[in-house]
């Protein structure tokens, strides 16, 4: 739901303290991973990895075999316990899906907005509207390394303003870009085709700005972007038809005032709050990004990344929201500029904020919209297991159902290496997982791992050797 509300949530989109994060200290330093009370050792994971060759020595290679082994491990020992997996407590993960619901429902009730509008005041600003106007425009593109020496680049650049005055002075453009530009459209004479200012099927910034600039006819300037130096023709310009896109021009008018009226209420709620990110806070979110499988203890935990009248957003809690992403978008907070991340910090101090006011508003969820959620996620689980063979684990003569379990999650990591069996991801289940049933990572032993699995794999096999007597063939 592309709306202010959600929006704040995710922010537009190892803390070195001894009490930091809850990485404690093995008592066995062969081992990489524990979980319900099962060790994976440096020596069985090295077994494991040595045989496959096309699988890489490094250390997130054994990171994700670790968070692999935690996962199933721990959830095999919960449907070992129960089969249905009632035993699983699934409030950490459904927090915010039900804290979202009830800031869906603050937005539904405290937020108005227009939606009428007639046809005439409709034609009229999708007339003023430029975003729709479309450009065919054909160039020349010069290539331009960005690691250029400046005689090559200046070597480009006199032959790029060669070819803009020959334009200029009306020799056929096509013609130009067939023997000189330098991209795929050479072939039909540098034709883009019809582009608009904003949208999937734009042109880069530069590149457009000059285009959407002139009328048909016109010739640019030699203009730089990052693909190289362009010579730009504009051939036509059109407006689409009011009667094709008034349906939709009339969705988008509706959504631009209810995001209006979203954002003037979460700044009429939150801005006299005074948010404030604190000193340090975006590299400590860049440190929890880097590890949110760990457990934030102490002082760590508790320390605040944003502050605001009335409450303030802490480690922990940061913690908690992170672990429902998925890697990829940690990946990209974590990259990010600086300046976005305290965006981020703060959008979810937003969003705290607002679930304060709904619960003041007495609009939490219901048991039934809980239990149905609930009951949803769980389906899910059994049938990650089911799907894994991690459920009705039985022992064989002699084992204890302790034994079963690692027996069976050892065998199935081992499937999923020599590929014979697919890898089901828990996401941020796992997280539940990991706080009811205890699962930690030692990742100080990874390059053991590494090591030793080096030490294993025979050397690459080399040609034969080339005989340097005839063999006796016995004749």
């Amino acid at each position: 739901m592309r709306n202010v509300f959600v929006m704040v949530a995710c922010g537009a989109v190892a803390l070195t303290a001894c009490d930091g994060f809850g990485q404690a200290v093995s008592s066995h330093t062969n081992v990489i991973a524990r979980a319900a009370g099962h060790d994976l050792t440096v020596d069985q994971t090295a077994a494991m990895l040595a045989p496959r060759r096309e699988i890489p020595a490094q250390r997130d290679v054994v990171e994700a075999v670790a968070n692999l082994w935690v996962d199933y491990m721990l959830l095999a020992t919960a449907a070992s316990q129960d089969s249905t997996l009632g035993n699983v407590d699934l409030n950490p993960y459904l927090r915010p899906y039900l804290e979202q619901t009830m800031v869906v429902k603050l937005r539904d009730q405290v937020v108005q907005y227009d939606t009428v509008i007639s046809d005439d005041s409709l034609r009229s600003q999708f007339e003023r509207d430029q975003t729709r106007t479309e450009v065919r425009a054909r160039h020349i593109l010069l290539r331009l390394p960005p690691d250029a020496t400046p005689a090559a680049r200046d070597s480009v650049a006199r032959l790029a303003q060669d070819l803009q005055r020959r334009a200029a002075s009306g020799e056929d453009f096509a013609a130009l870009a067939r023997a000189h530009s330098q991209d795929g459209s050479a072939q039909q004479g540098g034709d883009l085709g019809y582009a608009r200012r904003e949208g999937p099927n734009s042109w880069v910034t530069p590149f457009a700005d000059a285009a959407f600039a002139m009328q048909p006819g016109q010739i640019s300037n030699v203009v730089e972007t990052p693909f190289g130096l362009h010579i730009i023709k504009v051939e036509d310009r059109r407006q689409p038809k009011f009667e094709d896109e008034s349906a939709m021009f009339r969705a988008e008018v509706v959504r631009q005032r209810q995001f209006r009226a979203e954002s003037l209420y979460v700044s009429g709620l939150t801005d006299p709050l005074r948010l404030s990110v604190q000193e340090g806070a975006v590299d400590n979110a860049k440190e929890i990004l880097r590890s949110p499988s760990t457990e934030l203890r102490g002082r760590a935990g508790s320390r605040a990344l944003v502050r605001y009248s009335g409450g303030s957003l802490t480690a922990s809690e940061f913690l908690e929201v992170i672990q429902g992403w998925n890697p990829p978008t940690r990946g990209q907070v974590m990259a990010a500029p600086d300046e976005q991340i305290r965006q981020v910090l703060e959008g979810i101090a937003r969003n705290m904020i607002l679930v304060a006011e709904a619960e003041r508003q007495n609009l939490g969820t219901t048991d039934a919209e809980a239990d149905s959620l609930r009951a949803n996620v769980r389906m899910q689980l059994r049938g990650a297991a089911q799907a894994s063979g991690l459920m009705s684990i039985q022992p064989q003569d002699g084992e204890t159902m302790h034994q079963a379990v690692e027996r069976r999650v050892n065998s199935l990591l081992e499937s999923i290496l020599q590929n014979e069996q697919s890898a089901i991801p828990l996401g941020p289940l796992s997280y539940s997982l990991r706080r009811q049933f205890r699962g930690e990572i030692f990742n100080r032993s990874f390059d053991a791992v590494v090591a030793r699995v080096e030490a294993q794999r025979p050397p690459a096999s080399a040609p034969p050797a080339v005989p340097t007597t005839p063999p006796d063939t016995g004749r």
